[in-house]
């Protein structure tokens, strides 16, 4: 037998020829689910020499705790050898198997290599763990890179070396090689209990549920709207669950949380997500939205081919899928570019000095734009729009993290605006500016973009923010859908819904369960990124079509006429100390109300 790793000498229990397993330590082996069959058929069946494997402790995905055992170990290397005496039984050592001494690979990916030391082909693979052909390819390419070897054969020699086998093997055994952990699995099989042991009631075999992976901002300003999105994403997967989930299925929700300034924790995450093999992937914002950056963050899962989804309202990541739609065919944006704000502010304060609304002081208009060249929302298009209306704007840069509102408060007192847009995505720094700015009372009309749909926004505000409007491009509507989902959050949660980011992570969800059902095979990727291109769905935060080269949804009034493929460009009013959609019709709640 192999002497990788070097094995402890200590001995943590016996099982006796009839079956009994005395310990070391009560429940040190028999609180693994399933393994205690395993070493029973060991000792009955008299094992000539030892037999090491690696155990995978992870339940049936069916019965899946929300909160697995974190003092746990997952992956176990179990050792089985004679007792050497004549009353029989067997030797038993169980201790954790390292990620180290495992070379790092997942508990799925030690599945994979089980079967390809058992010869088996990437479609036989795919075929035994119901997942698409290119995610089997994926799962073969990644444990041949971190095992350092280029052939499945070097693969198999290490696997047998360094005890990789992982029991129990799925599918049958029919024309699987005679190894020595398959041995004991095809003991097991054939003799599944005993007189003293009965065997167990055979199980009803449940469809394998359907995985969505999850990445969530997880500190600092934003912590606060990842909950949001957490909380819109559990509530949609209890509300399909309890429908009997998608064809059968149910639905697991596997979070992660990550800090969202940095994309190589990203991108992490995706990789730990393809690495348990979900069915999809949803992600919110990054602030790392360069080309390059979104491009490695989303290649784990283009390598993977499962779908993923992600409202970074990011026209860099647009325009990436567009050029690279071979390798990002199955990335979705869910929401429009933060390009379409500028356009959208002009087109806002035109409508409402054309109407009589809104009675401007001047033409003159100021927007503090990022200085994030990859988040910028006033382009080019919006200086040429606001031209054309007889605007005069001036736009000039803030810091994206730690703006100096001091001097941005000067500013707007040197150029004494009729309107100034500010774009700044931390709810808690514009909190900061809107406190700054009423304390010397300006007439320019306050025009924020998303940050005061994150729920706390309006007491960091300290009740300042009255009068000032605010747009977002993937927004709650106030309709029936819309009211009905905040009062279903409200009683699951015991909180209320903000007006953004909880809504659109419901409706990501309720996207995917949409298109797995219209699937022969939900596990099909290939399949349920055609059907997601094909769809429309209408979610509480407007209408999803991905059918443009982009795979980005289309924003109304701005990019399209029709509001049934499109999210509405929401803007909103804070009007007695709640938010009111005042544009575009037909979504408008409350009429736009002149500041004194």
């Amino acid at each position: 037998m192999s002497t990788y790793p070097p094995r402890s000498s200590e001995m943590i229990a016996v099982v006796s020829r009839t079956g009994e397993i005395r310990e070391r330590h009560r429940g040190e082996i028999t609180v693994h689910a399933g393994l205690s069959r395993y070493l029973r058929t060991a000792a009955r069946v008299e094992l000539p020499t030892p037999v090491c494997f690696a155990w995978d402790t992870s339940p049936d995905p069916a019965t899946l705790p929300k909160e697995p055992d974190p003092d746990r170990p997952r992956i176990l290397r179990v050792r089985i050898a004679p007792a050497g005496r004549p009353s029989g039984g067997c030797h038993v050592e169980v201790r954790p198997f390292t990620p180290e001494e495992r070379s790092g690979l997942t508990g799925r990916e030690l599945q994979v290599l089980t079967l390809v030391a058992c010869g088996l082909t990437n479609p036989d693979i795919a075929t035994r763990l119901t997942v698409s052909r290119r995610t089997a390819a994926t799962h073969v390419e990644r444990l041949l890179h971190k095992l350092g070897v280029t052939s499945r054969a070097a693969a198999t020699a290490i696997a047998l070396d360094r005890d990789l086998f992982t029991l129990p093997v799925r599918g049958d055994l029919v024309g699987l090689p005679s190894l020595g952990p398959l041995r004991l699995e095809a003991a097991v099989r054939d003799n599944p209990g005993s007189p003293s042991h009965p065997t167990p009631r055979r199980r009803v075999t449940r469809p394998r549920p359907l995985m969505i992976g999850a990445v969530y901002p997880s500190a600092g300003d934003w912590r606060g709207d990842g909950l949001q999105m957490e909380q819109g994403t559990r509530l949609a997967v209890d509300e399909i669950n309890e429908r009997g989930g998608v064809a059968g299925r149910r639905i697991e929700h596997v979070p992660l949380r990550v800090n969202i300034q940095d994309g190589r924790a990203i991108q992490h995450a995706i990789e730990r997500l393809v690495g348990e093999d979900v069915d999809a992937i949803t992600t919110g914002y990054t602030l790392q939205r360069s080309r390059d950056s979104l491009s490695a963050q989303f290649l784990p899962a283009a390598s993977a081919g499962s779908p993923l989804l992600h409202h970074s309202t990011s026209a860099s990541a647009a325009d990436l899928i567009a050029d690279e739609s071979d390798t990002f065919s199955n990335v979705f944006q869910v929401c429009g570019p933060e390009s379409v704000y500028g356009i959208g502010f002009v087109r806002t304060l035109t409508t409402l000095r054309d109407s009589g609304a809104w009675r401007p002081t001047s033409n003159r208009l100021q927007v503090f734009d990022t200085d994030d060249t990859d988040m910028r929302t006033f382009t080019p298009s919006a200086m040429e729009a606001a031209e054309r209306a007889g605007w005069r704007p001036t736009v000039e840069h803030i810091n994206s993290f730690s703006p100096d509102w001091t001097t941005v408060i000067q500013r707007i007192r040197d150029l004494d605006p009729a309107a100034v847009m500010v774009a700044h995505f931390t709810a808690a720094e514009l909190a900061a500016f809107v406190r700054k700015f009423r304390r010397d009372p300006s007439d320019a009309l306050l025009y924020a973009l998303y940050s005061p749909s994150v729920p706390q926004f309006l007491d960091q505000a300290d009740g300042l923010a009255e009068g000032m409007l605010w747009a977002t491009v993937s927004g709650l509507y106030g309709d029936d859908f819309g009211h009905q989902f905040e009062r279903r959050f409200l009683q699951r949660f015991g909180s209320t819904s903000g007006m953004s980011s909880a809504g659109i992570r419901y409706d990501m969800i309720h996207l995917l369960a949409a298109a797995w059902s219209q699937c022969d095979s939900p596990h099909d990727t290939e399949e349920v990124n055609r059907v997601l291109r094909r769809i429309v769905h209408r979610g509480v935060n407007g209408s999803y079509h991905f059918g443009s080269v982009d795979q980005t949804n289309l924003v109304y009034p701005d990019q399209t006429t029709d509001p049934s493929i499109a999210q509405a460009h929401l803007v909103y009013q804070v009007q007695d100390g709640h938010h009111h959609i005042i544009a575009p019709a037909p979504y408008s709640t409350a009429p736009f109300r002149p500041t004194a």
